[in-house]
């Protein structure tokens, strides 16, 4: 079984192609979203931004617009994502939905 089969989601999660820019107190880089869910990122960089678990992150891109969250884990050159949940995040991950999926 491979290992993505063998993990449970909380919520579903699409793959994109979304550019865009992630900064933490470290460091910027420009990247790509390469996947989405209504409740985290997993961003692969462009440059090494020496993310840390625990940091807080804004995303920033044409599509999604301005989004906040906090580094959950990082493997290499990609980071995973936990939004800061507001009626404002989901309403910026619908639009994205309807106007650009």
């Amino acid at each position: 079984m491979a290992y993505k089969d063998s993990v449970h989601r909380a919520t579903a999660r699409t793959q994109t192609k979304i550019t865009g820019n992630v900064s933490v107190k470290t460091g910027a880089s420009n990247g790509i979203v390469t996947d989405l869910s209504a409740e985290g990122i997993c961003f692969q960089l462009y440059f090494d931004i020496n993310a840390r678990t625990g940091q807080e992150v804004t995303i920033r891109s044409e599509e999604l617009g301005c989004l906040t969250g906090m580094v959950r884990w990082y493997r290499g050159d990609k980071i995973g994502i936990k939004l800061n949940l507001s009626s404002n995040t989901a309403a910026q991950i619908s639009a994205y939905y309807k106007f650009f999926k």
